[in-house]
């Protein structure tokens, strides 16, 4: 087992390099910015069948640059270049390790280096491997969440002439530090060419008012969306950072749109969710998904929000939540990473959009009856005033 974890700590400290896949080289006139996280994970740790709770301390030197793609020359993006583990375990001064994972092109790398890849997609930023040195198998994970900082990292090393010695840790935990390295990622879009973002919206009056969130529109000098198969330009009315949302206008009189309810959400209540996951990408067709209202609260107390088990993907993201009248109950806004947890999403309530409208002087429909609606009703309903929004950053 000695012989197990010196190679094991061996391996780590000579790190390795990273792919970013085939499509992306770094563009070297972009000032790298860095940012340190500190992460702390309670969870098993595991040798040679022996389990132990222990609580793993790690800080990490998260080191963002711009990306070109080397299909598409004109795209650049922001994303985490490298990370890199100061301090493993800080409780053993024996475990102290540095490891560093950086970003690099596939065809770049000889065949038998350690390769680690970094992935961030929808604020989560994961790296994985599945290599090791020599005499080690070694199977690696970390993801990281900005918008909850919550934390996980598995890891599993056996080695190959034994199948029974070897080294597993599973835990979950929190990260602080988080803040400035999302708003960097938000509030730095790249210049012109960076790429495009996409969403859903959805009218909430015959004058062509439509709502989605902040983050959908971020960054986007002219948002469009697409309607009855035709494409419109959108005028952006109002934004709340806060709340996650933005007011668009777009010079068209839909055949419907969707009134607010006059009651409160409520556990257990059914609801559904219209949008576009993963853009046009997956089809151009409106995707519905349903479930339950699970928790009246969003992450950390948020009595902005609710809680729901319906499927929220890239793409749901200021989408409708309705009641089984069609009504408005809360617009999707966020999920938690499908790495970590199931079916626990997030959408901004309605009562808080009703009071980001009037503060900017719209005034939203209120349903004033309400009756539950045939599957024919309600699919007309949100396909009527549902719409894909997109733009090039």
């Amino acid at each position: 087992m000695k012989k197990l974890i010196c190679i094991l700590v061996l391996g780590l400290m000579l790190g390795g390099v990273a792919r970013a896949g085939n499509n992306f080289t770094f563009v070297s006139n972009f000032e790298d910015k860095s940012f340190f996280i500190s992460c702390s994970a309670k969870g098993n740790y595991e040798i040679g069948g022996d389990v132990y709770i222990r609580t793993i301390i790690d800080e990490y030197k998260i080191t963002v640059g711009k990306l070109k793609s080397t299909k598409d020359p004109s795209k650049e993006l922001l994303y985490p270049k490298s990370i890199t583990i100061i301090n493993t375990n800080a409780n053993q001064s024996d475990m102290k390790k540095r490891l560093h994972f950086n970003l690099y092109r596939t065809d770049k790398l000889d065949n038998t280096a350690r390769i680690f890849d970094i992935r961030y997609n929808e604020k989560i930023i994961n790296v994985f491997d599945d290599r090791g040195p020599a005499g080690v198998y070694m199977n690696y994970t970390m993801s990281i969440s900005l918008i909850s900082g919550i934390y996980k990292i598995d890891y599993k090393d056996i080695m190959q002439s034994n199948r029974n010695d070897y080294i597993q840790y599973n835990a979950i935990g929190k990260c602080s530090g988080l803040g400035s390295l999302l708003s960097f990622l938000e509030n730095n879009p790249s210049e012109k060419g960076s790429g495009a973002s996409s969403g859903t919206a959805f009218f909430i009056s015959r004058d062509g008012y439509l709502l989605t969130n902040h983050h959908v529109v971020n960054g986007c000098s002219i948002s469009k969306l697409s309607y009855k198969k035709k494409d419109y330009d959108t005028k952006l009315i109002a934004t709340d950072k806060t709340l996650d949302l933005a007011l668009l206008k777009a010079n068209i009189r839909p055949e419907n749109y969707i009134e607010f309810s006059s009651s409160d959400p409520k556990k257990l209540q059914k609801i559904f969710v219209a949008g576009y996951p993963l853009g046009k990408g997956l089809s151009d067709d409106l995707k519905i998904t349903s479930g339950i209202v699970s928790s009246l609260k969003g992450f950390k107390d948020n009595s902005n929000e609710i809680q729901v088990d319906a499927a929220i993907n890239p793409g749901n993201s200021g989408g409708p939540i309705v009641n089984e009248s069609g009504e408005l109950v809360a617009i999707a806004v966020s999920g938690m990473s499908k790495k970590l947890t199931e079916s626990i999403n997030f959408g901004i309530k309605a009562d808080a959009a009703r009071t980001f409208l009037k503060t900017n002087k719209v005034s939203p429909s209120i349903s004033r009856f309400s009756f539950s609606n045939n599957s024919d009703k309600l699919l007309k309903i949100l396909e009527d005033s549902t719409v894909y929004t997109y733009c090039n950053k």
